[in-house]
């Protein structure tokens, strides 16, 4: 969900005493990729032009100041969990917006994930995400944090989790050396780590597999057992941020402003959405009950809905980058360069 004008997320540090700002990269690498896809399709491409934006300021929406930086947003049941809000992590009731927990914490820099009965979250400090922070989101309290390899999890990535593990993507010196770290949540000990797809930017999983995305232009699927790849599909320019629907994968694809639909039964591509009309330098994806929510940055956001990949509802105006959640009859929109959380009514 990155953000400055040249594609570099304006990272901030949540110190406990002190803030300091951290930049770090987000732009994607070389995209001639050297990966042999095994997948072909025949992608349906939606290239009917986006429906006029409507201004959330006449939709009845809330919104909520919050500094210092608010970020990436996850829905986790009737709460909604903001990271970078001071004291670090902020959850806000999914229906009125009131603040229901805080967790003092540092820097949170990539996408959240939830299971095994706890909000899972990478913690930085001084630059360096190194540590895998569980929380129990019922009593707001850092339950366990799980110190990762040296070079610490990968800026603007995500976490992934899978039948009996918790995912996080190591940094390395380049695009070959990331790897693929397995946290046991029994012990909360590191398990395992293999060898992350060349140019790998964000996990999630789904469907027996952990899917990878790359910033060469391919989606690989791997075997959470061993790390051997099970299949690799052609997606757009810049994949990276995913989101696991109920017979699906949807990637958003940040450099030409598009959204693969994956059928993990095929591992094809079965549609790609235009869901903006630039890149999304940033920006983050999210999946509610009728409808898939794209966070952009030449609109405020996209939905499409699944039925008939299309795109129905633009919002806007523009606001940054951000991220995005979706609760039951809303939709949670965050505007870092706003200081800003929208939350918007869809019902």
């Amino acid at each position: 969900m990155t953000s400055r004008r040249s594609g570099v997320r304006r990272s901030l540090v949540l110190a406990m005493t002190v803030s300091t700002v951290v930049l770090v990269g987000c732009g994607p690498e070389d995209e001639n990729s050297g990966l042999t896809s095994d997948s072909t399709s025949t992608r349906a491409t939606s290239s009917t032009p986006l429906p006029k934006a409507e201004d959330v300021a006449d939709l009845g929406t809330l919104t909520i100041q919050a500094r210092p930086f608010p970020d990436f947003a996850l829905a986790d049941g009737d709460t909604v969990w903001v990271s970078g809000v001071e004291p670090g992590l902020v959850g806000y009731d999914a229906g009125t917006g009131d603040v229901r927990a805080e967790v003092a914490m540092g820097d949170v820099p990539l996408a959240m994930d939830q299971g095994f009965g706890s909000l899972w979250a990478g913690e930085g400090v001084a630059g360096v995400i190194a540590t895998l922070v569980r929380i129990d989101p019922a009593t707001s309290t850092v339950t366990a944090r799980v110190p990762m390899p040296d070079a610490g999890l990968r800026p603007e990535s995500s976490l992934a989790v899978t039948e009996d593990a918790v995912w996080a993507l190591v940094d390395g010196a380049d695009a070959e050396s990331r790897l693929l770290v397995a946290v046991d949540p029994a012990t909360n000990e590191v398990r395992e780590t293999f060898p992350a797809p060349r140019a790998a930017e964000a996990l999630r999983g789904g469907f027996g597999s952990l899917w990878v995305a790359t910033s060469h232009q391919k989606v690989v699927r791997v075997d959470p057992d061993d790390g051997s790849t099970q299949a690799t599909v052609d997606t757009g320019y810049g994949s990276r941020f995913m989101a696991v629907g109920d017979d699906a994968v949807w990637v958003m694809n940040q450099d030409d402003g598009t959204v693969s639909r994956i059928d993990p039964e095929t591992d094809a591509v079965v549609a790609t959405v235009q869901v903006s009309t630039g890149r999304i330098p940033g920006g983050d994806i999210a999946i509610g009950d009728d409808a898939v929510w794209v966070r952009t940055e030449a609109e405020l956001a996209t939905a499409v809905d699944p039925r008939t990949n299309e795109v129905v509802r633009v919002l806007g105006p523009p606001a940054g980058s951000g991220s995005i959640a979706v609760t039951e009859g809303a939709v949670w929109v965050t505007a870092h360069d706003q200081f800003v959380i929208h939350r918007v009514p869809t019902a």
